[in-house]
């Protein structure tokens, strides 16, 4: 299959989950937000692909000094999840699906 055509399933597939979906210099990117979690795609013409999972954590705020100044000190984390392989378009939707699960 030529690169487009490769692009053109991957993308799809993406867009039949909902995922925002945009052509890059080095494939296809996509991006999908669900309760708190943000899952993102990154896809290239070589099948190579990289999931990511981020979530953030509660954000953590309390009374603070500095250099004498009276102010509130906020701490967030996020937490990012990557998996990386390589697959046919075919192949995508079932990874998605046990990515997201």
């Amino acid at each position: 299959m030529k690169k487009s055509g490769v692009l053109t399933s991957v993308r799809e597939i993406l867009e039949a989950l909902d995922y925002d979906v945009w052509e890059t210099e080095d494939g296809l990117e996509a991006e999908r937000r669900q309760a708190g979690l943000v899952y993102r795609v990154y896809y290239a013409p070589s099948g190579d692909l990289k999931l990511e999972k981020v979530r953030s954590k509660p954000e953590e705020v309390r009374e603070a000094l500095l250099a004498e100044h009276q102010g509130q000190f906020v701490r967030q984390e996020e937490v990012r999840e990557s998996f990386f392989t390589a697959c046919e378009p075919e192949e995508l939707l079932t990874l998605l699906k046990a990515w997201e699960a």
